[in-house]
């Protein structure tokens, strides 16, 4: 059976480019040695489930793009020695040929690295962490040797048919016509600009080790004051993060160089789109972004940005403005060029990324160290890490998750275009204001 794409999933696989490839990464850190067989085994199992982690693209004779399921093997790459020295360099996916997903399993005597490479237009953050949760649940109880549940999570692929939607209905478009205008107009004529000064390379050009990132976590006390310190505001831990993010793109960009007129600076973000209707869904692409914009003279006054952030999240989430993207791509997809038009603009269309995964694998049924690290059988998953695409023009992407009561982030970032030291000082910097309140 063909499903057809969805104008999202249309999106990022017409925006996949040789140098900036559309994929995700999930990377999980065990002290311990997986045995390589049963994890393979329990990999084989969940996939099953997840028809999209096994389909290809295919074109009919108008252009038109539609995934089919097939039956071929899992890519996973097994690799031993020194982990530092092994650490896999991921391939490029090609959609047209294989599946979007690829496992490397990367072993050593003591520890043991799985890095999952996902296509971004076969899922999104959230359904790839389900993916992730639904293996390690079933290495546990095959390391057990217990009986495996068939379809545990009761997952119903019909459901796959609904992916995508925003929900948006005539009587939602008009009554929130006003609003809906004033973010169509900034997405079709407010440009913001690049982190850092930024020549448009040739994205047609291979990438090569582009996977480029950085980590570092807070404490369990670090992580729980920056809670409360949301609380204490009255916002959300994910307003608290764009109010950060902002501020350290400000001060990043004066240290590393002289900033040249008032330029807006964008942040772009992943808001889901599931609803209590699709919680049975596989894994799939199914949200929209979102931004908001700033111009550094609002970074003056941390308390009043914050304020500012909350109103407008608040305001985005009342207006229902989660369709417009998804509305302005079926628009621009109607009019000559399509979307693939508009994507091989050279303009900046976000200057940063932020996705927050939130709390992770809290309700695993696993058992837990005393630390909240789960025992996932012989081994113990000591870190995750979660690594977004970047694009041309967007240096950054960061993503934000919270595992065993520490808040966590990962910086993805542009080698070509960054250094790695310009990289870690720029997480350094927005671990500072997560530490401490900002003043003005």
């Amino acid at each position: 059976m063909l499903i057809p794409f969805t104008i999202f999933e249309k999106y990022m696989f017409l925006d996949d480019q040789p140098a900036y490839p559309m994929d995700s990464f999930r990377f999980l850190r065990f002290s311990g040695r997986l045995k390589f067989h049963h994890f393979e085994a329990s990999i084989a199992d969940v996939v099953r489930d997840h028809p999209m982690l096994r389909s290809v693209v295919r074109q009919d004779r108008r252009g038109q793009f539609f995934w089919e399921e097939i039956d071929s093997p899992i890519f996973i790459r097994r690799i031993r020695g020194p982990i530092a020295a092994r650490f896999p360099n991921p391939e490029a996916i090609d959609l047209f040929s294989e599946p979007g997903f690829k496992v490397y399993f990367v072993e050593e005597k003591n520890q043991t690295l799985v890095l999952f490479q996902f296509h971004h237009c076969i899922s999104d953050g959230i359904g790839e962490m389900q993916v992730l949760g639904d293996i390690l649940s079933n290495y546990a109880v095959r390391f057990q040797g217990k009986l495996l549940p068939e379809n545990p999570r009761n997952l119903d692929p019909k459901l796959l048919l609904h992916r995508g939607s925003s929900g948006l209905t005539l009587g939602k478009y008009f009554r929130f016509f006003f609003p809906t205008a004033v973010t169509t107009y900034q997405l079709l004529f407010r440009f913001p600009t690049p982190l850092a000064p930024h020549v448009p390379l040739n994205t047609n050009i291979p990438a090569k080790d582009y996977l480029a990132f950085c980590a570092d976590e807070l404490t369990q006390r670090e992580t729980q004051n920056y809670f409360d310190r949301a609380k204490k505001h009255g916002v959300t831990v994910n307003d608290l993060l764009l109010r950060d993010l902002f501020l350290t793109m400000g001060v990043w960009r004066k240290k590393w160089f002289v900033p040249q007129g008032n330029p807006w600076l964008r942040i772009s973000m992943p808001m889901n789109l599931r609803t209590e209707s699709l919680k049975n869904m596989p894994a799939a692409n199914t949200v929209t972004m979102l931004f908001l914009d700033r111009k550094e003279q609002d970074f003056s006054d941390p308390d009043l940005l914050l304020q500012k952030i909350h109103q407008e999240t608040e305001w985005i989430k009342r207006t229902e403005q989660k369709h417009v993207l998804l509305l302005s791509l079926k628009i621009r997809n109607r009019l000559p060029g399509g979307i693939n038009y508009e994507l091989r603009s050279p303009k900046c269309r976000a200057t940063a990324v932020l996705s927050n995964l939130g709390k992770i694998f809290e309700t695993l049924p696993l058992m837990r160290r005393h630390d909240g690290r789960l025992f996932v059988g012989n081994a113990v998953l000591e870190a995750i890490d979660a690594a977004p695409p970047i694009r041309s023009g967007t240096l950054v992407s960061l993503s934000a998750l919270t595992y065993a009561h520490q808040l966590r982030l990962i910086l993805r970032y542009d080698a070509k275009n960054m250094t790695a030291e310009q990289a870690n000082n720029l997480l350094q910097i927005f671990f500072s204001f997560l530490k401490s309140e900002p003043t003005t």
